[in-house]
């Protein structure tokens, strides 16, 4: 998949779906991936949030990796509302758990990494 393509093409994702933000990709430090607008339930039982399953091929070594909400899917909009830099299991896999917030786009951000893997993030509404 390529990187955070520009303003306004991010893929609607509905409520109880996955997508990939990267797939199995080696990615440079500093690069977006590309955005999904989260759709909204209109039922009020469906729960606001979303999970993140990031999987590395490899040990990553040192690496941050920023997840970022926006409002208006624009580069210069979106801002770190979490970030992942551990607590990986043996498999070199980790989650994030984000289960309430109200922003309408979501991407990630690869700030840093020090060794060449494949990156995987999943995400589920």
């Amino acid at each position: 998949m390529p990187g955070y393509p520009g303003a306004d093409q991010a893929q609607l994702l509905y409520e109880n779906r996955q997508a990939f933000l990267f797939q199995n990709e080696t990615v440079a430090a500093g690069t977006a991936s590309i955005a999904y607008q989260l759709r909204r339930e209109r039922g009020a039982f469906y729960p606001w949030g979303m999970s993140l399953e990031l999987s590395f091929s490899a040990n990553p070594g040192t690496f941050e990796i920023d997840i970022e909400t926006a409002d208006t899917d624009d580069n210069a909009h979106y801002v770190t509302i979490n970030t992942l830099t551990g607590g990986l299991n043996t498999f070199y896999v980790g989650r994030l758990e984000l289960p309430s917030f109200w922003a309408k786009y979501v991407r990630a951000q690869v700030v840093s990494i020090t060794n060449t893997v494949a990156v995987t993030i999943l995400l589920t509404r």
